[in-house]
């Protein structure tokens, strides 16, 4: 391979990243490289292949029709490359490179940061980039590997495999309950505090109900409101009114009593925990390897319980 040859290909790599990143300036921090270097690499290859790139102005970079296809099939050749690397460094045991995963907040601070501790102790050259967020980031247009994810998934383009099941139930502080009654029926609901997820194009004021197949969805109001889950989390346990919690986000809170059930028969609809990656092939050994690590840890969950 001529020394041209190897050049583009580190521009090439560069150019993905600008494409994930949307960014030359932030390509350029996250590769320790100075942004006129990126320009530098982003001209010389809109050189090498005869073609622009990005539309540059002062405001926002746009990638052409001819980039955004180049940068599909880059990919594609880069994770070959980086494959073959491992085989012709004698590596093809020992798993390298970084994860790029995002997942909610609360269910990333608890389970998903202890669970990448393990892994690096048995791979300790893979590292992770984990972003924490309560709304749902583009595994297309950010520079993510994968994610995990709660409920059903509405974009067929992701790749999904459930690692545990996502059990979300009524609880209200022991202090609340005293204060306002416990509710009888799903209707009583609707004269109580409910602490509502909500964030701009979302709220959560439905609350789908079953009792074993009968299924009741429940209008449900109150005076807060959040888009955070660790917020409602606080708020249900300063007795600020009833919330719909995910079992593995308060089940130490319930074995404690901190926390107690509210209309214990009742529960919300089931959904999963998936983790997703988006349809980009081949896929790194390192995120099967991490993918089956978690499945095999989270088959039986230490929230199942409550």
């Amino acid at each position: 391979m001529t020394q041209m040859a190897l050049r583009n290909l580190d521009d090439l790599a560069v150019f993905v990243h600008v494409v994930e990143r949307q960014s030359f300036s932030a390509a350029a921090r996250d590769l320790h490289l100075a942004p006129k270097t990126v320009s530098k690499q982003i001209a010389r290859l809109e050189q090498a292949l005869g073609t622009t790139l990005f539309e540059r102005n002062t405001r926002n970079l746009r990638i052409t029709g001819e980039g955004r296809a180049i940068a599909e099939r880059a990919r594609v050749a880069l994770g070959v490359l980086e494959e073959v690397q491992e085989l012709a460094s004698g590596a093809s045991q020992e798993l390298s490179g970084t994860i790029r995963l995002t997942a909610p907040t609360p269910f990333g601070r608890k389970f998903v940061a202890p669970a990448i501790h393990d892994f690096c102790r048995v791979h300790p050259r893979v590292g992770f980039d984990l972003r924490l967020s309560d709304q749902v980031q583009d595994l297309y247009s950010g520079d993510l590997d994968m994610a995990i994810r709660m409920g059903e998934l509405a974009d067929s383009r992701l790749v999904a495999r459930r690692v545990a099941d996502n059990r979300r139930i009524l609880a209200a502080s022991p202090a609340y309950l005293k204060a306002h009654g416990q509710p009888a029926q799903p209707e009583e609901l609707e004269r109580h505090n409910c602490l509502v997820f909500a964030y701009p194009g979302l709220l959560q004021n439905t609350w789908p109900l079953r009792k074993g197949r009968r299924e009741k969805p429940v209008a449900v109001s109150g005076t807060l409101c959040s888009d955070s889950g660790d917020v409602l989390h606080a708020w249900c346990l300063a007795g600020l009114g009833i919330s719909l919690r995910e079992t593995w986000d308060i089940h130490e809170e319930l074995r404690d009593g901190r926390l107690v059930r509210v209309l214990p028969d009742w529960e919300a609809t089931p959904s999963k925990i998936s983790i997703v990656r988006a349809r980009r092939e081949p896929v790194p050994r390192r995120l099967t390897a991490f993918s089956d690590f978690l499945l095999e840890r989270w088959q039986q969950a230490p929230w199942d319980a409550a």
